[in-house]
């Protein structure tokens, strides 16, 4: 696919575009975050579910860490995950601009 010119860009433009963006991007990080925090606690819960006594901070800690970077992150960067996600976009993008 070629990333080729096709006119002239406005640099001023896309400068304003992206300080405007700035706040969505934040918006956007704030709800990726949100989302890990309940695949976090989902795994905590069940992990909780298996024993009676309450988990300790340690362990808490390496199943979060368990679950955000031997699972939800590590899954997500895998060929798959990303080709769906990159669909799913094109497609989310030929939508929006059909509008």
């Amino acid at each position: 696919m070629s990333m080729e010119p096709t006119g002239e860009r406005d640099s001023d433009a896309y400068s304003k575009k992206m300080l405007e963006a700035k706040d969505e991007l934040g918006q956007l990080q704030a709800e990726l975050n949100d989302v890990l925090v309940r695949f976090c606690l989902r795994a905590l819960r069940v992990f909780q579910s298996t024993r009676p006594e309450p988990l300790r901070p340690g362990e808490i800690a390496l199943i979060i860490n368990n679950e955000l970077v031997k699972g939800v992150l590590y899954d997500l960067n895998l060929q798959p995950s990303i080709d769906a996600i990159a669909k799913a976009a094109k497609e989310a993008w030929a939508k929006e601009q059909q509008k």
